[in-house]
């Protein structure tokens, strides 16, 4: 058991709250607006109903986001599930908790109608309820009489994101019936979390993504794309057009993000998402002895009783989706924070709640000095936010933080061709050139051994922007009028001056540059270290399941660096999880460096999802049959009506 000390504080009402619980292990407890009965009530008008849970268990205490508005940060760090250290910061909107804790002897109760018997977990469970077997499969009887609420169901997607929703979206329009099919995951809406990373990035409805017109997750066919469909809307025939210009005559097309969620609000009528969906978190996966997966989560306390949460799902067909573990911060921003908690409100990552800087920004009279840190997709939408600023106080300085000038004969090189610079950014319409979606580049990445897909991907990927004017104009502009300067080398150390910030950088050529700032936004992106996902660390121990790596050229050879995703087939399964007839598919970026470059795009999770539901129909794994063109035909024709599948 452990006695809990809680300290929170508002830092926009001043409000404070301490209180002291004791937490035995397998209970949790929930901290939000209107947490419940037991819960902890957070000041602060940022935070969600149910903003985060602790959950304490053997070896220590786990934070959890329950799919809040704002987000869950641990240390500075974005998160949705991670392990938590005694005097250790929980940020919950604008409200600052701390959490103490230690180990006591637990009351013994007598044995009774109302008690618990928890198994006390052994070193091997790596943190999980004690519940969960250690090792990697279990009698399917094992199951039945493990204490909780069992059901079983032949496929299940885990996550219930983007990548869950296109995988049961292919599963319905290949005629499998809703009831079965489940989908577990910590938000009521797939794409929650995605439009979460845009609102925070500053891409409101009305902007447009940086994605193409025929990469449509509402649609497994692909047509009509998004600009067909805007054509049609608004009456203007130049989008439908603009296709066939792009990018040399025109342009690349983009829909707006709004059209693009509420076309999943439409699909998600159509095929009965809220049917098949499950809120919860998942806990583990393990083996079982009949060729199935017992897929052990801990439903959200709003939709079942408290003795009823931890449950387990039997599935013939498991899919993980479960995206990007946390926000990224780099080293020296995290030092920071560790240092200056109290300085918080003047640093951000682009993926987290912000806006509070730009109200600040816009409303002063003085004038401001604000880093930007990146040269991506993400840091020009944040430029783009900053030169509307402007408008309101024309005092603003922009101070663009790059690692290196690049000229323009120094963009990225791949056969004959060349990526555009300018401003010192590499220029492509999208994330990666389009034959990695359908095309030549496509068939050569994925029929590559390890080591050709490493040289591949070092020379197609890296950071890009999107080649649009108005950006370009910004940073020349800017540049002219004296409010934009580019600065080059790496950030070594931030501190406090006064009440600025003060950035230290080592230029390329080896020279000290020290510069003060109000705010720094850093648009650094996100962590894909599976490591820091808990159930995926407990994948990766347990079946001790093969990683691929990032290739780097060394002395003249190539050889293998960090580890990236999972290993999968070309059928996107995680061979090392295959039990019998019973198979695991994964798509997403926890399959990057794998057979498909464009892992994390709308059009990569939609390719992952027919590659892995046609595996299961040509090897008969379950009754769905193959679907061939007049079932097909058929299937669009009622996506076209709004018909269910």
């Amino acid at each position: 058991m452990f006695r809990v000390t809680i300290e929170a504080s508002d830092g926009g009402s001043g409000s404070t709250l301490s209180e002291t619980r004791e937490l035995a292990h397998g209970d949790s407890l929930i901290f939000g607006r209107d947490p419940g009965p037991g819960g902890v009530t957070l000041p602060g008008q940022g935070v969600s109903r149910r903003h985060f849970e602790l959950v304490a268990d053997a070896q220590g205490l786990t934070v959890t986001d329950l799919g809040s508005t704002n987000g869950t940060q641990l240390a500075g760090v974005g998160l949705g599930s991670a392990r938590i250290t005694t005097g250790q910061r929980i940020s919950a909107a604008d409200t600052s908790v701390t959490v103490r804790y230690e180990e006591v002897e637990a009351q013994t109760a007598p044995v009774g109608p109302q008690s618990r018997y928890i198994t006390p977990a052994t070193p091997e469970n790596n943190g999980l309820p004690p519940d969960i077997p250690a090792r990697g499969t279990v009698d399917v009887s094992e199951v039945h009489t493990g204490g909780r609420p069992v059901s079983e169901i032949a496929y299940c997607a885990i996550g219930a994101g983007i990548g869950s929703f296109v995988w049961i979206d292919h599963l319905r329009c290949y005629g499998v019936h809703e009831d079965d099919i489940v989908a577990i995951g910590p938000e009521d809406i797939p794409y929650a979390t995605y439009a979460r990373y845009c609102a925070n990035s500053q891409i409101p409805d009305h902007e447009r993504l940086r994605s193409n017109s025929a990469s449509t997750p509402d649609n497994i066919w692909g047509f009509p794309g998004y600009a067909l469909r805007e054509s049609v809307t608004t009456g203007n025939p130049r989008y439908a057009f603009q296709v066939f210009g792009e990018p040399t005559l025109a342009e690349s097309y983009t829909p707006r993000a709004g059209r693009v969620f509420r076309s999943f609000d439409r699909e998600m009528k159509r095929i009965n998402w809220s049917r098949m969906f499950r809120k919860g978190l998942v806990q583990a996966l393990r083996k079982t002895s009949d060729g199935r997966y017992a897929i052990y989560w801990r439903a959200s306390r709003d939709v079942v009783p408290e003795e009823q949460r931890n449950q387990v799902t039997l599935a013939k067909i498991v899919h993980v989706s479960t995206g990007y573990p946390a926000t990224r911060f780099v080293d020296d921003f995290q030092d920071f924070l560790g240092r200056h908690p109290e300085m918080r409100s003047l640093v951000a990552n682009a993926y987290e709640p912000h806006e509070h800087i730009y109200q600040k920004i816009e409303s002063s009279t003085e004038p401001v000095n604000i880093m930007v840190r990146g040269r991506g997709i993400v840091a020009s939408r944040i430029l783009q936010r900053l030169s509307e600023a402007r408008a309101r106080n024309p005092n603003i300085v922009i101070l663009h933080s790059i690692r290196s000038p690049i000229r323009g004969q120094q963009g990225a090189k791949y056969g004959w061709a060349r990526r555009p610079v300018r401003g010192h950014v590499e220029l492509q319409p999208f994330n990666w050139p389009k034959a990695s979606w359908g095309g030549d580049v496509r068939l050569k990445y994925e029929n590559a051994d390890a080591e050709e897909r490493g040289r591949i991907l070092s020379q197609l990927g890296g950071t890009t922007t999107a080649e649009r004017s108005d950006w370009i104009a910004i940073g020349e502009r800017g540049g002219e009028e004296g409010w934009y300067r580019a600065i080059f080398g790496s950030v070594k150390h931030i501190a406090v001056r006064g009440e600025k910030l003060g950035i230290d950088i080592k230029t390329p050529d080896g020279f000290d540059q020290s510069f003060e700032a109000d705010y720094l936004v850093d648009c650094t992106g996100l962590v894909a270290d599976l490591s820091r996902s808990l159930f995926l660390a407990d994948l990766l121990n347990t079946y001790e399941l093969p990683q691929n790596h990032a290739w780097r050229e060394r002395d003249g050879t190539w050889q293998p660096g960090p580890r990236t995703g999972l290993e999968v087939s070309n059928a996107f399964e995680i061979e090392g999880l295959r039990n019998g007839s019973g198979r695991v598919y994964a798509a997403g970026q926890v399959t990057a460096g794998g057979p498909y470059l464009a892992v994390d795009s709308f059009l990569g999770l939609q390719y992952a999802a027919l590659r892995s539901v046609d595996d299961i129909g040509a090897n008969r794994l379950t009754a769905m049959r193959p679907i061939g063109p007049a079932r097909s035909a058929i299937q669009w024709l009622r996506w076209c009506a709004g018909s269910t599948p």
